[in-house]
């Protein structure tokens, strides 16, 4: 029959989108985060910028390789995934995702290229459209979020914010930690990575906290999600990954910052990464537990 539609119309017995998805967003967020957060501190602290132009493209492929491969794993037909290139259809944010983070890639391997070579020219004319890539390879996963309209808890505007915040926490602690690692000695921009962890820890906490108290104005979905984020099986993955991820953070860099004291930066920014994985596994998991009829 021409035009026939197929719809699921059935609860689905299990969670599709697990673990692997988790870790998708987690270290997507780590490769796009440190390349904007380096790209900014590349251009305001020019005197500096050696630092940025290596960690920039070895983070950004270690965990862009990451997100690659456990997108992979995770196909259902994982051999098959060529054809989203071959056979494209950009109505979809899954296609418009693969293209962008393939894109994004090109320009990770070229930042590589220009940091051995010490070609700094090279990686300067890829920095706009590397930024404009990377933007939408951070946020692309909240339009997909976003399709799945029979989860009214995933929210497109909302999402494409959470997944922003979520690239500056991991960007400025992955940062934060390689200059503790390595013992750089460069109090502002220290300083500044601690205030960008702070604000956006806070910002991406406020969010939590206002989804979850007006979900009842939402709809009766969003209220049973909140109530199996706060209080079902997956509770511990939330309450653990909103106090690492917005506690302990705000905390310990507050107190480096304020009082210079900065051996709590390395435990405040593992902190925040940690965390960030269980936050985003709980809100991934949460509304998949609830039936779609």
């Amino acid at each position: 029959m021409l035009g026939a539609e197929v719809t699921f119309d059935v609860a689905l017995p299990k969670v599709v989108w697990g673990w692997l998805v988790s870790t998708n967003m987690w270290a997507k967020s780590i490769a796009t985060g440190t390349f904007l957060l380096g790209l900014y501190f590349i251009k305001r602290y020019p005197e500096n910028d050696n630092f940025f132009r290596k960690w920039i493209p070895i983070l950004g492929l270690i965990f862009i390789g990451i997100t690659l491969l456990v997108t992979v794993l995770d196909l259902h037909h994982m051999f098959r995934f060529w054809k989203i290139f071959l056979f494209a259809h950009f109505t979809s944010a899954v296609t418009l995702g693969a293209w962008v983070v393939s894109g994004f890639v090109i320009v990770l391997l070229i930042s590589f290229w220009s940091w051995i070579t010490g070609n700094k020219k090279l990686f300067d004319k890829v920095m706009i459209p590397g930024s404009v890539l990377a933007f939408f390879s951070t946020i692309y996963t909240a339009g997909i979020m976003g399709q799945s309209t029979a989860r009214e808890f995933w929210v497109f505007p909302a999402e494409m914010i959470q997944m922003l915040l979520s690239a500056a926490i991991a960007g400025s602690a992955t940062y934060l930690l390689i200059m503790s690692i390595y013992n750089i000695q460069n109090e502002n921009i220290k300083r500044e990575l601690g205030y960008i962890l702070i604000g956006s820890a806070f910002l991406s906490g406020l969010m939590y906290v206002g989804e979850l108290l007006f979900s009842k104005m939402h709809s009766e979905f969003s209220y049973e999600t909140a109530k199996i984020l706060l209080f079902g099986e997956i509770a511990p993955f939330f309450w653990i990954g909103l106090f690492l991820t917005i506690v302990i953070p705000i905390v310990l860099v507050g107190i480096a910052n304020e009082k210079k004291k900065y051996e709590y930066i390395p435990i405040g920014s593992v902190s925040a990464l940690i965390g960030l994985w269980f936050i985003k596994h709980a809100w991934l998991l949460a509304p998949q537990m609830l039936p779609l009829s």
